[in-house]
């Protein structure tokens, strides 16, 4: 049986991820925020499940916390790197500060994670698997931010697995489609009562969109989205398998837009896109 750590072992995917290991027998260590989220996991759990508290908006203190935590811990098999934020607006409005926030839980801290462990993992022969998304293979409208901090993620992965390979250590992207979580929830939530409160100049320049945005959040929610089982499912892939793939795509969705990205040209995308965004109204 692994031993694996969970980042992100409250959420939705992280959640789901936690408790298939367990029934398979794995020993699961989870690393979570606060105590709202230690206090979810617990509930879920038990004492199963022995939590690590960290805040991955903080990568260097994240760094020089895991390392502790891990040289405590004992030899782990793998890591998988399920935590995030997904803010969305267009790019001229969307503040400074929110796209480094969004660049430091979303990547800097999977390095950070990655300096952590690698010296663990490399003594197990293990295994660091980054939850990505579609939205790092095909830059879609309206989440700026967090398209770049899943674009950096991808490529600085593929260094990651370039350099660690040679060491024994595998590194695995998982890339998944929408996902319905509880997360998902709460942004419909925001998106409706934005907006309500959009100043006369947000909506002329940007009312469509933000209607256009909220109507494919919820189409995705309510019919095309993955469970959080699903992506669990497709991260057991990359833990289980004896020598796992670059990427996993997780869910219809991802494997559709992401194909997309294959096959056309930039402009052919472009179009594409104004199609998609316009038709969600």
């Amino acid at each position: 049986m692994a031993r694996l750590l969970v980042v992100g072992g409250a959420g939705g995917v992280g959640s789901a991820l936690v408790r298939q290991r367990i029934e398979k027998g794995d020993t699961v260590f989870a690393t979570v925020l606060n105590d709202a989220e230690a206090a979810a996991v617990a509930a879920a759990h038990g004492v199963a499940v022995p939590i690590l508290r960290l805040d991955l908006s903080e990568a260097d203190d994240l760094r020089e916390k895991l390392a502790a935590h891990l040289s405590e811990m004992g030899d782990i098999d793998a890591v998988i790197v399920c935590a995030a934020i997904s803010p969305y607006g267009p790019v001229e409005t969307t503040t400074l500060d929110l796209f480094r926030r969004t660049l430091e839980i979303n990547t800097i801290s999977g390095i950070a994670i990655y300096q952590a462990a690698l010296p663990i993992l490399r003594r197990t022969g293990g295994r660091l698997v980054f939850v990505s998304s579609m939205a790092g293979r095909a830059a879609m409208p309206f989440i700026g931010a967090y398209v770049a901090s899943k674009f950096a993620l991808e490529g600085v992965a593929d260094v990651m697995r370039r350099e660690a390979a040679v060491q024994g250590v595998k590194v695995v992207l998982v890339e998944p489609g929408g996902i319905r979580t509880g997360m998902v929830d709460d942004q419909l939530r925001t998106i409706a009562e934005k907006i309500e409160t959009l100043s006369p100049d947000e909506e002329a320049l940007y009312g469509n969109n933000y209607r256009q945005f909220q109507a494919l959040a919820q189409a995705s929610h309510s019919n095309t989205a993955s469970t959080a089982d699903d992506v669990a499912a497709i991260i057991a892939s990359a833990l289980d398998a004896p020598d796992p793939d670059a990427r996993y795509i997780a869910g219809e969705d991802a494997v559709q837009l992401i194909g997309l990205t294959r096959s056309l040209s930039d402009a052919e995308l472009d179009a594409t896109f104004a199609q998609i965004y316009g038709s969600a109204i």
